[in-house]
């Protein structure tokens, strides 16, 4: 069916038009018309096809290194704002991908990039995509964090700074060599539809550590797709998304922004907070707002934000009415038009997006164009949703994730009604491995994740940690638990990163009840700890009496746990 274009982008305010609509059922056509459109803005032309192949490297770098464009302007708290031109990241990738391809990687390796938002990314990225190799992303924080998505992953060469190589313990001989001396000597490479360019580890995805595989056509037409609509940019535009996850949004929105020669600006909301002029030296055509980039600006008290075009949160997160009203009117922005956006970079990009609305905050979302899509049974049985309510999920679905989402959708809208588990700022919170982290600490006996609802905020969750630390005297225990909850912490944010530290820590003194296979039980430690049977027992003379003979039992029989049958009563 025919799209026309020009009708397209003048109801993008729209927040379910006939066009979108149509999008869902032809998304070949679309993407057609989409990328024929894209075509006609520049020179040289692109030489990707949709449904047909592939060429990374030249539609985001070569079609617009004659452009004079940035690529990339980032903030350093030391240097100030730091730029990498299309020419400069042209000739930087692709002597880095002669460097590579010296050293043995070929089209198809799996290559793991081991870096922050910044030159070294965008550049390792590009050279990456030039030689046409399997690319995953991963930040460099937490050695357990890290050994456990590679050892998943089981790269055939990792890229990474110099000075990030002791995080890599055991995969030190994949590190590849970058001295930048390499002649450029080949041409890019030429992806299949098919082919996958990604294998990426999404936190939307349970567990978080499952590499997610993601097609060529899945990228390419992702970031068609965000960049001339969800995103409306153009060569020269400036896109910011200070805050944003990095393994959720990356690197959706850097190819997003490249494939339509624009500009990727980075800095992070604690600069802003420091100098909230930042955000008003360059004029931004979209500009993502994070919790945590309004609540720096609130605090700082910035003015007005008169340099923004379109700015963007996620409708995933949770939704606070009335700091995002005050973080509006601060920064004058009720004339500004604003949109929910829901970004998957292992999906590609943007799955749910809305109108843009010149308006109050709204809970407005729909399927992203060009996405097939069903509305499934909130029961996970995989048929399709009897009434209005249901889990959104992408098709083709056999090998995707399952869904989470779940949308309602009545008199021609659709409504953002939360996530089907209960989730941190929309992401899977990692309980496992945060209990795997404190395994080897003397005084942990055992370690469980409970999750509490707030009762505020709709879609906010708290995760309490409780740590069990056996059998010991009652002034023992008090008088360790100081120093054992900063251990936990500096345990924590060495080896899973700050960001997975919990909300709350908990400690008892007590054993937990463990499985047959001598793992902690942890709905039995939910279901203890949200009825306060814990606390109770942890206060209790006849309880603690038990515990510490529990304790000379299992000192006697140099067995771990408790030894509790699942079925047994505490």
């Amino acid at each position: 069916m025919p799209f026309d274009l020009r009708d397209i982008l003048r109801q993008l305010d729209a927040d379910l038009p006939d066009w979108r609509q149509q999008s869902w059922t032809d998304s070949d056509g679309f993407a057609m018309a989409l990328a024929a459109h894209h075509a006609s803005r520049g020179a040289p032309a692109p030489k990707s096809r949709p449904g047909q192949h592939h060429d990374f490297f030249h539609d985001l770098v070569t079609r617009h290194a004659d452009s004079g464009g940035v690529a990339l302007r980032a903030w350093d708290p030391l240097r100030g704002w730091q730029t990498l031109g299309y020419r400069e990241l042209q000739d930087r990738a692709s002597r880095r991908a002669a460097e590579w391809a010296s050293q043995g990687v070929k089209p198809g390796a799996k290559l793991c990039l081991l870096y922050g938002v910044g030159p070294e990314l965008l550049v390792s990225l590009m050279a990456a995509l030039k030689l046409g190799t399997c690319v995953s992303l991963l930040p460099p924080v937490g050695t357990h964090f890290l050994s456990r998505r590679l050892s998943k992953l089981a790269p055939a060469h990792v890229a990474a700074e110099s000075h990030q190589a002791p995080l890599l313990k055991g995969f030190e001989p994949l590190l590849l060599r970058s001295r930048g001396d390499a002649a450029p000597a080949f041409t890019s490479h030429t992806y299949r539809p098919d082919e996958p360019v990604a294998l990426l580890f999404s936190p939307l995805v349970d567990p978080t550590d499952t590499p997610v595989p993601l097609s060529a056509e899945a990228a390419w037409r992702g970031a068609l797709c965000d960049g001339v609509l969800t995103f409306g940019l153009g060569p020269g535009d400036h896109l910011a998304a200070p805050g944003f996850h990095f393994l959720q949004h990356q690197p959706a929105l850097l190819l997003a922004t490249l494939l339509r020669g624009a500009t990727f600006l980075h800095l992070e909301p604690a600069d802003v907070e420091r100098a909230p002029g930042l955000l008003t030296e360059h004029p931004l055509r979209a500009l993502g707002v994070s919790p945590a980039l309004r609540d720096a600006l609130l605090r700082a008290r910035s003015g007005p934000l008169r340099n923004v075009a379109h700015w963007f949160r996620s409708a995933d997160e949770p939704l606070d009415w009335q700091a995002w009203r005050d973080w509006v009117r601060q920064c004058d922005l009720v004339a500004v038009p604003c949109s929910n956006v829901l970004v998957d970079a292992s999906a590609g990009g943007a799955v749910l997006t809305s109108g843009r609305r010149v308006a109050d905050l709204h809970t407005g979302i729909a399927p992203a164009p060009g996405r097939a899509w069903a509305l499934r049974d909130l029961n996970m049985s995989g048929q399709e949703a009897a009434g209005d309510v249901g889990v959104f999920t992408l098709l083709p679905d056999k090998k995707r994730p399952p869904g989470y989402v779940v949308l309602t959708r009545g008199r021609g809208t659709f409504l953002f009604a939360g996530t089907r588990d209960a989730r941190r700022e929309g992401r899977v919170y990692p309980a496992a491995e945060v209990a795997a982290a404190l395994a080897d600490l003397t005084f942990c006996a055992g370690a469980s994740v409970s999750i509490v609802p707030t009762g505020g905020t709709p879609g906010h969750h708290r995760h309490v940690l409780l740590v069990f630390t056996g059998a010991e005297a009652a002034d023992v225990f008090e008088r360790e638990a100081g120093p054992r909850r900063q251990e936990i912490r500096r345990r924590l944010e060495l080896r899973l990163g700050a960001e997975h530290l919990p909300d709350r820590t908990e400690l008892f003194p007590m054993y937990p009840r463990r499985t047959k296979d001598g793992r902690v039980d942890d709905a039995w430690c939910r279901s203890q700890y949200l009825t306060g049977a814990l606390h109770r027992k942890s206060s209790d003379p006849m309880f603690q009496a038990l515990t510490a003979l529990r304790g000379r039992v299992l000192e006697t029989a140099d067995a771990p746990g408790d030894g509790i049958p699942s079925g047994a009563k505490s």
